[in-house]
């Protein structure tokens, strides 16, 4: 099952700029065709983004549902595109204004998504339903955790100057190399390409993608990832606490009573 998740939508990339409540979209998918996906775009007072007959945008209530409806491709650069469902024109900036008018695809209507929440995540992996771990005496990554209720289950997603930086619980950064980086840098840079759903996946500047693999799930790129295996579930990091008693003794479970 598919859980909405919230984006921006960027005609180019934003820089050190804070993003609004109004600048975040929740992505609702409708229904599939194929490897797309039919989407709404609700706003944060429940409004959804409308496209009229004339090209004009708008927010509003949908009359029906045909307006407010987008047939969302994601490009192999990992930007969107958005084409009405209905009059097959696709949604386009010129930089100011938002309007849709235009069959022929341009450069005008390319998006490029960033997530707008839970920025501390846990990454499930699907195919082996695992999740990602950070190994801190190895200074890696592994995808071999059951369950996310460790500390090192927990990543920080960093963007900067269009990069995302993954971050791990011990402050270091995975990179391109199989070890962990103590700063951000050229190395540590990914594209984080996106689908609805909060599934994504991590690709270096070259194009080689990051994903696990050997015996043990060692995150690391290369280039022939397999039945989809690149793609993780950004998941929102669950609020695991501890219970202490005033004895100052932490309540456990023991197994087997």
């Amino acid at each position: 099952m598919r859980w909405p998740c919230h984006v921006a939508l960027a005609a180019a990339p934003q820089e050190g700029k804070p993003l609004l409540l109004s600048q975040t979209w929740k992505l609702r998918v409708t229904t599939e065709q194929g490897k797309q996906d039919v989407v709404a775009l609700v706003g944060h007072q429940g409004q959804h983004l409308l496209a009229e007959a004339d090209g004009t945008v708008h927010c509003g209530r949908p009359v029906a549902e045909k307006q407010s409806r987008f047939l969302l491709e994601v490009h192999p650069s990992g930007a969107w595109t958005l084409q009405q469902l209905e009059s097959q024109k696709f949604l386009e900036s010129d930089g100011e204004d938002v309007f849709c008018v235009a069959r022929g695809l341009t450069a005008h209507h390319l998006w490029m998504p960033q997530l707008a929440e839970h920025v501390h995540v846990v990454l499930f992996n699907p195919s082996s339903r695992l999740y990602a771990r950070t190994d801190p005496e190895l200074s890696r990554v592994w995808v071999d955790a059951p369950v996310p209720y460790l500390e090192e289950c927990g990543f920080l997603l960093r963007f900067r100057k269009g990069a995302c930086h993954l971050e791990t619980s011990t402050h270091k950064f995975v990179s391109r190399a199989e070890k962990l980086a103590t700063m951000p840098s050229a190395e540590t840079a990914f594209h984080l390409n996106l689908k609805p759903g909060c599934l994504a996946f991590l690709t270096d500047m070259e194009g080689h993608v990051l994903y696990p693999q050997g015996s043990r799930g060692l995150l690391c790129l290369g280039d022939h990832p397999e039945e989809n295996e690149e793609w993780f579930v950004i998941k929102r990091c669950p609020p695991w606490v501890s219970l202490r008693t005033r004895a100052n003794r932490f309540v456990s479970i023991i197994s087997g009573k």
